[in-house]
């Protein structure tokens, strides 16, 4: 009989002490977003010490979850009226030291958290839409000379009560003179036309790694669910196309992944302690041209013999805009299996994707078209930005299958502005995604995902830059299409850049009792 992925090794988390966006995720239809600066370090402090009760853990968060996720199965539809309201915080560097120390501050082992956001943003070839030498210049929240203190995200399955949360929650309250002042906020919703899509169409947050750790001192009562039967090796699979990594990856002080053996590999010592079931959040703001995007795929499209916007659409992305693979519906869009959770991301990129074997009490979904092997890109590009963003079991320009699991990050993000009404007419309406990801090392996980792969031509692999999020210094990228079973290749070139960052920066979350005894304490 199947059995169950059974590790005692697996960390207890403290789920009390964890933020709860980190590793469960809010999953809301609304979430707001405030960026606050501290003009009084005292006046913060008793802020500070007025919210951390209503900051919400790992452990509530993951509750609610679960019985949301229940109801859903067993009603077939979102339960009416099941509703919560979450509020999550991080600090970046200069309102880390304010509260603490530089030394504190300087203690988060990552370079690119210390010296922050506008500093890196011209390595990572972000591009002022004004023409200015600082890329940042033009930025809504976060560009130099207004880095927030404190990033504080409010997240609701209803507005009215969002609205109630962040009444209770900004420093507006009797926190006394010099309290903190909110210099930005911007509201995120899903899509009411297509929920889980973004403003370009295509489904979003398909792909999630499945974070290893237990929730309670039982051996088998794990943080993300088990769905398939044991299998051999060290590459463990929680779910079909979700693999099993060690949280030290997403939270201070817990095991993290040998990127050679894949073996678990203990946390060092944290200085300050107080880091400890802390995460980086890394939050961009990224602007998209939803008409530019159209109407390059159409013109494009009409260049190449028997090629459709739709398809070519998909091979940019390595998704149709249901959320179907292209490894596993390489001609046309099956929307059935873009919403199926247990096939959508089920395929590898140099191997035929085995079949999956199922624990007792889960229901195997209706068949699918298999992923075949596509170790030449002659199915899904390799600067497809599915693969290029995530190559699975290719080995990447900097390892193997166990490197690359070093690089996932946990996406949280949501898309704002309103849907375009027609998406090949520029509206001139500001819309975009709050792009916010949690991980223990920005400059290993995300930013080497965004520099290294997404805006390289030639990593990891050879094939193109990632023309949805790849960033270059003249806005102009390339993007090679394998033809005629892969005799003769399509090479297209971007005239411009369809997503462009207007916003963000470098944070981080601290554990619930930091908050509350470290950063809040004092007069």
């Amino acid at each position: 009989m199947p059995r169950a992925i059974r590790s005692p090794r697996e960390p207890l988390l403290d789920v009390k002490e964890i933020q709860g966006n980190i590793l469960a995720g809010f999953n809301k239809d609304q979430q707001l977003l405030l960026a606050l600066t501290f003009r009084d370090i005292p006046a913060a402090r008793r802020w500070l010490r007025r919210i951390a009760g209503q900051i919400s853990s790992l452990e509530l968060v993951n509750e609610f979850n679960s019985l949301f996720r229940k109801a859903r199965a067993s009603l077939g539809s979102d339960p009416a009226g099941m509703i919560a309201t979450w509020a999550n915080i991080a600090f970046s560097h200069p309102g880390l030291a304010k509260l603490t120390s530089v030394e504190d501050a300087n203690g988060v082992p990552d370079g690119s958290f210390q010296v922050g956001l506008p500093a890196r943003a011209a390595t990572l070839r972000d591009q002022d839409p004004g023409g200015s030498a600082d890329p940042t210049a033009h930025w809504k929240i976060g560009g130099t000379g207004n880095v927030p203190d404190v990033l504080l995200i409010i997240a609701s399955d209803s507005i009215s009560e969002l609205r109630k949360a962040e009444d209770r929650l900004r420093p507006n309250s009797g926190d006394g003179p010099g309290e903190p002042q909110l210099i930005w906020e911007e509201l995120g919703q899903t899509r009411p036309d297509l929920p889980g899509h973004e403003h370009f169409g295509f489904k979003d947050g398909v792909s999630q790694p499945g974070v290893r750790g237990r929730l309670h001192a039982k051996p088998d009562v794990f943080l993300t669910r088990r769905k398939l039967a044991h299998a051999a090796g060290k590459m463990q699979f929680a779910k079909p196309g979700q693999p099993l990594i060690w949280p030290g990856q997403f939270v201070f002080g817990y095991q993290s992944t040998d990127r050679e053996t894949g073996d678990p590999v203990e946390a060092g010592k944290l200085k300050p302690a107080w880091l400890m079931n802390g995460s980086l959040l890394v939050f961009r703001r990224l602007q998209q041209n939803v008409a530019g995007f159209t109407r390059f795929v159409k013109d494009a499209a009409s260049t190449i013999p028997g090629m459709t916007p739709e398809r070519l659409g998909a091979l940019l992305v390595g998704r149709w805009k249901s959320g179907a693979p292209v490894l596993r519906a390489a001609d046309h869009d099956l929307p059935a299996l873009g919403t199926s959770p247990l096939v959508n991301n089920d395929f590898l990129f140099t191997a035929n994707s085995p079949p999956p074997v199922f624990l007792p009490g889960i229901r195997p979904p209706k068949p699918f078209p298999e992923a075949p092997a596509d170790a030449h890109g002659l199915i899904c590009p390799h600067a497809a930005h599915i693969r290029k963003v995530n190559p699975r079991d290719q080995d990447s320009d900097l390892g193997d299958q166990f490197d690359t699991l070093t690089r996932r990050i946990l996406r949280r993000g949501i898309p704002y502005g309103p849907p375009i009404h027609d998406p090949a007419t520029d509206d001139g309406v500001d819309r975009g995604l709050h792009f916010l990801c949690y991980q223990t090392s920005i400059e290993q996980q995300f930013e080497t995902v965004q520099l290294d792969w997404a805006n390289s031509p030639n990593k990891p692999t050879v094939g193109g830059h990632d023309v949805i999020i790849g960033q270059t210094s003249d806005q102009r990228r390339a993007f090679e299409l394998l033809t005629n079973a892969g005799a003769s290749t399509q090479k297209l070139t971007t005239p411009t850049q369809w997503v462009t960052p207007t916003g963000g920066g470098y944070f981080f979350a601290p554990s619930i009792s930091a908050l509350r005894d470290v950063l809040g304490v004092g007069s």
